[in-house]
């Protein structure tokens, strides 16, 4: 009777190496990348030690969307969602979405100002959230200009230190204080966001060592534009990140300017599915939910 007893726990240490080694295998598997900008980041940015799986495909003409579950060098599991966007494909614009699409200060979830946005000539066809906000009345931390009125100029703290906006004749442009002074009586539209994290093709150093869900926005000189959402708060999914590995991220993509925008519970990664006309919130908003916020940016298609 001892003797069967003690083979007993032989077999169950076999079958659970036999297993493990399984697991191994199957998680060492190599993964085909579909996105050019998948391997931009696992070659270039420092931030990937490893991709489980990655995604890519067309939101519409001029909008692809790139998925990526890693293992950051840090050890984490992480996920990313990154939309490319062609500002010169023909009948794309750049939209700030607002609650009710006025330009009083209220909170609204993204996918809600998509409909109070979208017109029957107009669709909105992608979005994130922007500017950081009062979490009490909705107003911007940042400044905030609306179909050519200048609504607000100043701004709440040194975080709010950036801006990206659409001048009316077109152009986007993304810059500091001292630019948007220069620059808000041609804007269109502008939005407030935080820090700068790429300019001039480099890096900038912060001083934000913290690791939250992230949002951000870049663009290079040929009109390609990044939206970017880092999911977070979550041990087994996705763990966040620093700005500055965000800014890592949007520089590999081949964003020469790029800011940080609100974050945390208000990272929010939308689109217009193109197998069914529904918006669809495709990360992960760490509140459980959509979170309502006080402004947006979106992609219009015509």
């Amino acid at each position: 009777m001892l003797n069967k007893l003690r083979l007993i726990p032989v077999l169950i240490l076999f079958a659970a190496v036999s297993v493990s080694c399984e697991k191994d295998s199957v998680a060492q598997a190599p993964v085909i990348i579909e996105s050019p900008l998948t391997k931009k980041i696992a070659d270039s940015s420092g931030v990937v030690a490893q991709v489980f799986s990655d995604t890519l495909f067309q939101v519409t003409p001029g909008i692809m969307e790139t998925d990526i579950h890693y293992l950051s060098t840090d050890g984490y599991a992480m996920h990313v969602f990154i939309l490319e966007i062609d500002t010169k494909h023909p009948g794309l614009k750049l939209k700030a979405g607002t609650p009710y699409n006025a330009s009083a200060y209220a909170m609204q979830t993204v996918p809600d100002m998509a409909k109070y946005l979208e017109t029957g000539n107009a669709k909105v066809m992608a979005a994130v959230n922007a500017d950081f906000f009062n979490t009490s009345t909705g107003e911007p931390r940042g400044i905030f200009v609306k179909d050519g009125k200048v609504i607000k100029t100043t701004w709440a703290n040194a975080r709010s230190a950036t801006f990206m906006g659409v001048t009316k004749t077109g152009e986007i442009v993304i810059g500091n204080r001292a630019e948007f002074a220069e620059q808000q009586n041609d804007l269109r539209e502008a939005l407030g966001g935080g820090p700068m994290l790429v300019r001039d093709n480099q890096v900038l150093t912060q001083t934000d060592l913290t690791v939250e869900p992230r949002t951000g926005i870049g663009m290079n000189a040929s009109g390609k534009m990044y939206f970017i959402v880092v999911d977070g708060r979550s041990f087994y999914y996705s763990n966040g990140i620093t700005i500055t590995r965000l800014g890592q991220m949007l520089k590999a993509c081949g964003a020469t300017i790029a800011i940080n925008v609100d974050g945390g519970g208000s990272s929010t990664f939308m689109i217009k599915h193109p197998l069914a006309d529904v918006w669809q919130v495709r990360n992960r908003p760490s509140d459980g939910t959509n979170r309502a916020v006080g402004n947006a940016w979106m992609i219009m298609a015509q």
